[in-house]
């Protein structure tokens, strides 16, 4: 797919309708990304001291935060709906198992590196490895396998690049119907498992015409990939990589910064620079989840009163909250966003 022909569109024109949901307690500054799962809400949210996992009703109200000795080193969680539990994978290599409600479980530690988790069918997941090509980076040699943690039944995208070290997508995979979607961070490809045939097959190919920072450009000194963000080289990231509605919705960063959106069934690709009603987020992140026809972002109070000072809000239920929003106030805010069929 051709990244520099799309076409340029508004956010808006995409959406049906927004709900609002105001959480009862701000406890965290970002959220990395939250899962839903029957009637719990769970963000893996960031403080100064790392992360954590907060568990919420869907109504809003908090329920828990789950902390870790190892917070700084916090990579990734998933909901495993055939045990019924919430798993956190932390230092790249611990499962810390919890019940829905966070009652804790058990930890287990890992005999290969590992920054994700993804549920699959009757028991089988797929791990990615973390995606360093070094000893200590891969899985026989691989970045991804299939494993029922017994044994390993399937190894996936052979090892390359030049990163060295371990990284966690903040998003790594989004489903779609029956198959999974995966973005591993500087690739330029995205996968397709195909769960009844167990195989993962490149899906879509994103050609940025070299703007892309893929793994064999990535830079082995920290002051190179300093240089690369600042003076904005390439396309360093992605982020928000979801699928809602037959569109895939993922943001760039770097050299391009603005939403794209691949509608699937005819590979027609859209760009868009701000959200809805010409909102802008601050954060390098702004979708957190996605389910079926809903895309969720979260925003502060103070961000989304301040924006509809002066501008004319279109949608209902944020102009209903709109009157009891403070310019001052620093409450999250969760925004279900409906895209069109």
């Amino acid at each position: 797919m051709d990244m520099n022909h799309y076409q340029k569109i508004t956010f808006d024109s995409l959406i049906t309708d927004i709900s609002c949901t105001k959480l009862s307690n701000t406890v965290f500054d970002f959220c990395t990304n939250m899962v839903q799962y029957k009637d719990f809400l769970y963000f893996m949210g960031s403080t100064m001291a790392g992360k954590n996992v907060y568990i919420y009703s869907k109504s809003g109200k908090f329920i828990k935060e789950i902390t870790f000795s190892d917070a700084l080193i916090v990579n990734s969680m998933c909901i495993v709906p055939e045990l019924e539990e919430l798993w956190v994978v932390s230092r790249f290599k611990i499962i810390n198992k919890f019940k829905l409600d966070g009652a804790p479980v058990k930890k287990v530690s890992l005999p290969f590196p590992c920054a994700a988790i993804i549920p699959t069918a009757k028991q089988d997941f797929l791990v990615y490895s973390g995606g360093a090509n070094t000893e200590r980076g891969h899985i026989e040699g691989h970045f991804m396998a299939l494993t029922d943690f017994k044994s390993i039944h399937k190894l996936y995208l052979p090892k390359w690049g030049k990163k060295e070290w371990l990284f966690a997508p903040y998003n790594l995979y989004t489903t779609d119907a029956d198959d999974i979607l995966i973005l591993p961070d500087n690739t330029d490809t995205i996968y397709r498992y195909d769960t009844s045939e167990k195989e993962i097959l490149p899906y879509y190919s994103l050609d940025f015409h070299g703007e892309f920072l893929t793994r064999d450009k990535y830079p082995k000194e920290d002051a190179g990939m300093a240089e690369i963000i600042d003076k904005k080289k390439y396309i360093h990231n992605c982020y928000s990589f979801y699928f809602a509605s037959d569109y895939l919705f993922f943001k760039l960063m770097g050299k391009r910064d603005d939403f794209c959106a691949i509608r699937c069934k005819d590979n027609i690709l859209f760009s868009f620079d701000r959200l809805f009603d010409n909102f802008r987020s601050k954060y390098v992140n702004p979708f957190i989840g996605s389910d079926k026809n809903n895309l969720y972002l979260l925003v502060r109070e103070n961000d989304l009163a301040g924006h509809y000072l002066n501008i004319k809000c279109t949608y209902p239920a944020i102009r209903k909250m709109l009157p009891g929003l403070l310019t001052t106030g620093n409450d999250w805010i969760l925004l279900t966003i409906k895209i069109k069929e």
